[in-house]
């Protein structure tokens, strides 16, 4: 619980320093430092035993490190942040390699409704980014 509640914390401050730009490769913080963010907590959570399992996590960091590219705006014409959690969720997939497929369909779930939801709500910036970043761990 306590690597969870470090992990989300962490994700919500590398997602939100990635939107507020400002600097060089800001957007570069969020999808490293978010992916990177998931991957340890996956290591530490479920330890892949197989070189399977770490092919596995290779291609959910890779596919979550995609998925945290796009708001998929230039295919709807507008941000679709429940698209763009269902990407964030789908990139888990590879895990179901060494994890059980109801937890991989658990945060599918959470990405999706969480992701949409949120920002449907929340029109504050900082803490729409901030519970984004959270939603994209849990």
């Amino acid at each position: 619980m306590i690597a969870m509640l470090i992990a989300c914390i962490l994700s919500a401050i590398l997602y939100r320093l990635g939107g507020m730009g400002g600097f060089k490769n800001a957007k570069l913080i969020r999808r490293l430092g978010c992916s990177l963010v998931f991957t340890i907590l996956v290591v530490l959570l479920h330890h892949p035993t197989t070189l399977w399992g770490w092919m596995a996590l290779l291609a959910t960091w890779g596919l979550s490190y995609g998925a945290l590219t796009t708001y998929l705006d230039s295919i709807f014409g507008y941000d679709n942040y429940w698209a763009a959690g269902l990407l964030c969720g789908l990139a888990g997939l590879p895990l179901i390699v060494f994890i059980p497929w109801w937890i991989i369909a658990l945060r599918l779930v959470i990405n999706v409704v969480g992701q949409g939801y949120w920002s449907k709500i929340i029109n504050w910036d900082i803490a729409e980014e901030c519970g984004r970043g959270i939603f994209f761990i849990l």
